[in-house]
């Protein structure tokens, strides 16, 4: 009895004390909000780490995602926290304002390209000068 008793309490979800749950906006041309995902959400997608798409409109819509894609790469690097999102990003590449973001949908994986700097003025007119995709 004991043991059958230990087995259920064993059976349940760890608590999830320490969640934050950031949303993240982006600048109305982008039309981008994100939100980190529990856990027990991404366990059941097969993720250790991902930004849920709770708005797509503008640019992001045009780009291809919908609102209930997990978003869980940036340019080819998995994302393990908000802060690798915010940094991968807010980095210059080749072609800056380019970013490729890795999207699950479903079971379906791929990637979706967003030319940001088509959207994005230079912050004070000063050339090669970047403002980050999204605040929070």
């Amino acid at each position: 009895m004991v043991l059958l008793a230990l087995l259920v309490a064993g059976c349940g979800e760890p608590e999830e004390t320490d969640l934050q749950l950031v949303t993240i906006e982006s600048p109305a041309p982008v039309g981008l909000s994100l939100r980190e995902l529990p856990p027990s959400v991404l366990k059941s997608v097969g993720l250790s780490y991902g930004l849920a798409v709770v708005r797509a409109d503008g640019l992001a819509e045009k780009a291809g995602l919908r609102m209930g894609d997990v978003v869980y790469g940036v340019n080819q690097q998995r994302l393990r926290n908000i802060d690798d999102f915010r940094r991968l990003v807010s980095e210059r590449s080749d072609a800056p304002g380019a970013v490729k973001l890795l999207v699950r949908r479903g079971k379906n994986d791929f990637y979706v390209a967003m030319n940001l700097g088509a959207v994005l003025p230079p912050p004070d007119g000063k050339p090669g000068a970047r403002d980050t995709l999204l605040r929070t």
